[in-house]
């Protein structure tokens, strides 16, 4: 899935997606709208999803995930919609989150 260099949104939500997010997703750098949203995704969420600086909206809700929320998520300065809820996160939230000035 990485090379799909060309993709402007990836939105792959209400399914029943298993398995772990693929740091793959973090060479997706042209993609606007990341959704995976309403799935069965475990596993932590990749920090590579930090290079994905041209976000506008990044739903990761209601699966699996554990882990913390990766701080690199501050380097998304452009997300405007930001849900990572209804998962297994524990943890504080990062202070880098208070660089999304959109939200």
């Amino acid at each position: 899935i990485g090379l799909l260099t060309g993709l402007s949104a990836l939105w792959m939500s209400n399914n029943e997606l298993s398995g772990t997010v693929p740091t793959e997703f973090g060479l997706l750098t042209g993609v606007t709208w990341f959704g995976v949203y309403e799935n069965a995704l475990t596993g932590t969420v990749p920090t590579e999803i930090g290079l994905l600086t041209g976000l506008s909206a990044l739903w990761m809700s209601n699966n699996e995930l554990s882990g913390t929320v990766p701080t690199e998520f501050g380097l998304l300065t452009g997300v405007t919609w930001f849900g990572v809820y209804e998962n297994a996160l524990t943890g504080t939230v990062p202070t880098e989150i208070g660089l999304l000035t959109g939200l």
